[in-house]
């Protein structure tokens, strides 16, 4: 599942590409991947993206909004909508055109809509920017994808959102997400701090990933009582969770083992290779050479240096 970064990023682009766009038609082709009327969405214009954890939302024209939550195999690809000369397939997309975002389905750029296809948006050209051929340069399609029908995008109002949202704890990039709100979270749990970050009732967006790098570089073992924390240790934890969370934005991103996150333009992250002790088991310790462990938490597979994070 992407994280806090890697939506990020992903709205980041989106922002740049369909901002101001309309989209004319919403075809369905999984029911259960979209909740809502689409003839409320069909006509209007996207005026704003924003972002709260892994969720992901569209703001339309009407008021509405549209909440994507790519959860485990979810992807979404834009792709320009060529002149019929170009055309592979009876959509109108060439292969390897497309910008892919999210999961990578094998050959997901090939022969769109593929059997992964959901969820399909055609948006309106602009007139203006019309070229000889009648096809405007500006005109995208954009798909949603979801090899195990997880994911989901959903309608709401602003209301609505706010309530279905109302249960997660502040983004880690919201301004209100201060050491002081860190601190008193973690007091409110007796779990491990591991566990308590990656509770999206305390914390939006944080993800296994980030959670091991900034344990580490905090000195705090993942398997200490979230309450035990001190002052000082969430203050340490905050300026690291904050810190990689922003670095991994500007790197496009974590690329992992599986690959099952690419940046928009259909290339790698990078951030991957910041990694301190994510998916190093056995390797040694980037400060004091002890070669970096392995054990699970909760179910979750978690890393950290038995040296430098020593359980209280």
């Amino acid at each position: 599942m992407p994280e806090l970064p890697e939506v990020e990023v992903v709205r980041l682009y989106l922002q740049k590409h369909l901002l101001n766009k309309t989209i004319s038609k919403l075809e369905i082709l999984t029911p259960k991947s979209f909740i809502g009327n689409p003839k409320l969405v069909e006509g209007q214009k996207i005026v704003k993206l924003s972002r709260v954890g892994k969720q992901l939302s569209l703001h339309l024209s009407n008021k509405l909004i549209l909440l994507v939550h790519l959860k485990m195999t979810g992807q979404l690809i834009l792709v320009p909508f060529l002149p019929a000369p170009q055309r592979l397939g009876s959509k109108g997309v060439a292969k390897g055109q497309g910008i892919l975002m999210g999961h990578p389905t094998k050959n997901a750029l090939d022969n769109l809509p593929h059997k992964s296809t959901r969820l399909i948006f055609y948006f309106s050209p602009a007139p203006q920017r019309l070229g000889s051929r009648g096809v405007s340069k500006g005109r995208r399609v954009l798909y949603f994808n979801d090899q195990r029908k997880f994911g989901w995008i959903k309608l709401f109002s602003p209301n609505d959102l706010a309530k279905f949202q109302s249960s997660l704890g502040l983004d880690v990039f919201d301004p209100a997400f201060t050491p002081k709100y860190l601190f008193s979270q973690l007091q409110r749990s007796q779990r491990a701090v591991k566990l308590v970050l990656l509770d999206q009732h305390f914390f939006a967006g944080i993800g296994n990933i980030y959670a091991n790098d900034a344990l580490f570089l905090s000195k705090i073992h993942p398997a200490t009582p979230a309450s035990a924390l001190t002052k000082k240790q969430s203050q340490l934890l905050h300026r690291h969770l904050v810190s990689i969370m922003k670095k991994s934005v500007s790197a496009g991103g974590s690329t992992t083992k599986d690959q099952k996150y690419l940046r928009p333009d259909g290339t790698i992250g990078q951030n991957q290779f910041n990694f301190l002790v994510y998916q190093k088991k056995g390797q040694p310790c980037s400060v004091c050479q002890t070669p970096i462990q392995f054990i699970k938490i909760g179910g979750r597979g978690t890393f950290f240096c038995p040296h430098c994070q020593v359980i209280p």
